[in-house]
């Protein structure tokens, strides 16, 4: 996928996953593509990958539990 130049390749990447997020194609609690993942199908670099991650995260639409990976949506309520 080709992105334009005259935007941040990781906000337009971002924009790309919201979208994907809430259109229900990554249903909650499925593990979002990984960090390398997102780096081949975008062509950007990891901490491009990893700032469009964080955004994501600070935004409420995705989880992250270390040594595992990021999943769609919050976080499961503790039991």
């Amino acid at each position: 996928m080709e992105l334009r130049a005259d935007q941040p390749k990781w906000r337009q990447v971002a924009k790309i996953l919201r979208s994907r997020i809430e259109s229900g194609e990554y249903k909650r609690g499925v593990p979002l593509p990984s960090e390398t993942a997102i780096m081949q199908e975008f062509d950007i670099a990891r901490g491009t990958a990893r700032k469009v991650i964080a955004w994501l995260r600070d935004e409420g639409l995705i989880y992250t539990v270390p040594q595992i990976g990021s999943f769609v949506g919050p976080p499961p309520e503790d039991a």
